[in-house]
């Protein structure tokens, strides 16, 4: 019920910041680009990234309606995808593992689409924690396989 309740108001959250980030962001580099390759990206051409000295999240009620329902402390993030842009904290830009994980957000996107994904991010983290939710176990499966690659 949380996710249902929470989803609309991230949804549009997540909107606006994509739309910073396709603004201000850069493209992939070319290493960046086959590891999105070698995740199944769909656009890669479209994913942009901002390096940013903080992650930025939502305000007000809505962080205090996602700690409520969570019963977690919200820690500062050192990444965030929003759909086809990535946010990136500066200490780790340059890390290519942290890279590849939000490539595989995006990947999730796609595949997903960005409502139902957001649904069911937001409903496994409540229910089975961030750690242990199914879109993160997967990133970072395939994060790790996509740099043997």
């Amino acid at each position: 019920m949380a996710a249902v309740i929470l989803t609309p108001p991230v949804h549009h959250w997540i909107q606006r910041q994509e739309e910073r980030i396709r603004r201000e962001g850069r493209p992939l580099t070319r290493a960046e680009f086959a590891s999105a390759r070698n995740i199944g990206l769909k656009d890669s051409g479209r994913v942009r990234i901002l390096v940013v000295a903080h992650i930025p999240l939502p305000a007000g009620w809505l962080l205090k309606g996602i700690a409520r329902f969570s019963r977690v402390a919200l820690a500062d993030p050192v990444a965030l995808t929003a759909g086809h842009g990535i946010f990136l904290c500066s200490a780790v830009a340059a890390d290519p593992v942290v890279v590849r994980h939000e490539l595989v957000h995006v990947h999730q996107y796609e595949r997903l689409g960005r409502r139902a994904f957001l649904q069911q991010y937001i409903r496994d983290c409540l229910v089975d924690g961030y750690r242990d939710s199914a879109l993160e176990k997967e990133a970072r499966r395939l994060s790790i396989r996509a740099g043997r690659d």
